[in-house]
């Protein structure tokens, strides 16, 4: 999607340490972080004073946050951590970026890369701890705890946002929501049953996720840490994995592949139970910071049913491996509740995208596979969602038209449902018939609970 030139963290608050600093070490001192490091430090200054003059110039017109900057060559986007650290990603802009059918438009090449930058902060802190407290760590002082955060974002960001920014990301996974399935209610209590009875024999065992065919079925977690877990290991397939291997010397670097999942090959984990692996080889178990605690993250799967556990213990191995053994072997274990889960059957050739932002869960029909029809599609749903945010209190139905046919929309207490029909022939009368028939018939008159 975007090659990445420039990573940069500054804190604009951040002052040297001697009493009478150049103005050289004043921006020095706000440089948490820079990549690549082979950059000469006076181009570094002047990307940070670029920004930085930006930041300061922008706060005295208006309190909005600049989002992103575009000159001919680069696309620069700008994203806040917390009170006064900013991270920076500056985006080498394609030479045929103009040719908005190529790929997404510039509007959404722009959001995306927003969302991959939030995303990588959300990661970032689920395997290291918030930022805040790591600059503030009680154990080191001011620079030992800025070279232990220059060495974790040393380790993460390059990777992450490089291999992010890199794929091709579903404009759907640009919400700030998880896929919620909608099992039947026996399925749902055999997933809790599995899970309690599970609890009560391994107090190694803190919190769950469950997740059938990349959709939430079970959770104890609450939904901020959620669907931090669920960025990671759904939306970029638990992958931050370091991008040259070979040149790792330190031994905490060392162990970050052992935070990349290994894909299942086709066939694998189906009628038994895995524990998921990592490229090396070894358990996918990487610690975890949920809610100040540290937490080894294991995940045991079958088929796309994967069980996410949060553990507290010493020997996870040990533990992964009898958890394995004990969903394999139970009889209500996973492959009984894999039988069990079933979908309920949608017309093929629907299209629709419903969301709760009070639940932060979306479902999408039809949109798996995104070709160019379907991608305008999306951008008109995103953009009514825009409309609808602003005026929540205004919108409450819309029927908008377009080339590619009608799109209804219909917002209800934090609830939305789009419904696409392909046709542009339709009357606007058909149109409000089709789409209350449809939710009549789907959803029994009640928008995505």
């Amino acid at each position: 999607m975007s090659n990445v030139s420039t990573i940069f963290v500054f804190d604009i608050n951040r002052t040297p340490s001697s009493p009478n600093p150049t103005d050289e070490e004043v921006q020095d001192a706000k440089l948490l972080y820079y990549y690549p490091e082979h950059r000469e430090v006076e181009e570094r200054r002047s990307h940070l004073g670029l920004i930085e003059g930006l930041l300061v110039l922008l706060a005295s017109f208006t309190k909005h946050k600049i989002d992103f900057l575009r000159t001919k060559l680069f696309t620069t986007t700008i994203s806040e951590w917390c009170d006064g650290i900013y991270l920076v990603v500056c985006f080498k802009n394609e030479e045929n970026s103009w040719n908005e059918m190529a790929e997404y438009s510039h509007h959404w090449k722009h959001y995306i890369t927003k969302v991959v930058l939030e995303n990588a902060k959300k990661v970032f802190e689920l395997l290291y701890g918030p930022l805040y407290d790591l600059l503030h760590a009680s154990g080191g002082n001011a620079s030992s705890n800025v070279e232990h955060v220059r060495r974790a974002f040393e380790d993460f960001l390059p990777s992450f946002i490089t291999k992010a920014a890199g794929d091709s990301f579903h404009i759907l996974n640009i919400w700030n929501a998880s896929y919620k399935s909608h099992a039947g209610a026996l399925s749902a209590l055999d997933a809790q049953a599995l899970i309690a009875d599970l609890c009560s024999e391994f107090e190694a065992v803190h919190d769950y996720i469950f997740i059938h065919n990349k959709e939430v079925l079970h959770s104890s977690l609450d939904l901020d840490n959620m669907l931090a877990l669920y960025t990671y290991l759904i939306k970029h397939q638990g992958s931050v994995s370091c991008q040259h291997p070979n040149a790792i010397t330190d031994v905490q670097v060392s162990k970050q592949r052992e935070l990349c999942m290994k894909p299942l090959a086709d066939g694998e984990g189906v009628g038994e139970a895995h524990i998921m692996k990592s490229e090396s080889g070894d358990a996918f178990s990487p610690k975890v910071h949920i809610n100040g605690q540290a937490y080894h993250l294991g995940v045991v799967c079958m088929g796309d049913l994967y069980l996410v556990l949060l553990l507290h213990c010493d020997d996870v191995m040990f533990t992964l491996s009898s958890i394995k053994e004990y969903l394999s072997g139970a009889p209500n274990g996973m492959a009984a509740l894999l039988k069990s889960l079933s979908h309920t059957p949608v017309a093929s050739k629907l299209r629709t995208v419903s969301l709760n932002s009070v639940t932060k869960t979306i479902r999408s029909v039809g949109y798996n596979d995104v070709d160019e029809k379907a991608l305008r599609e999306l951008q008109i749903i995103r953009g009514i969602h825009h409309l609808i945010e602003s005026s929540l209190e205004v919108i409450t139905r819309m029927h908008v038209r377009s080339k590619q046919g009608w799109c209804s929309a219909k917002v209800s207490n934090g609830r939305e449902m789009y419904l696409t029909l392909p046709s542009e022939s339709l009357s606007l009368t058909d149109v409000s018939g089709a789409f209350n028939d449809f939710v009549k018939t789907f959803l029994g008159g009640i928008y995505f609970i």
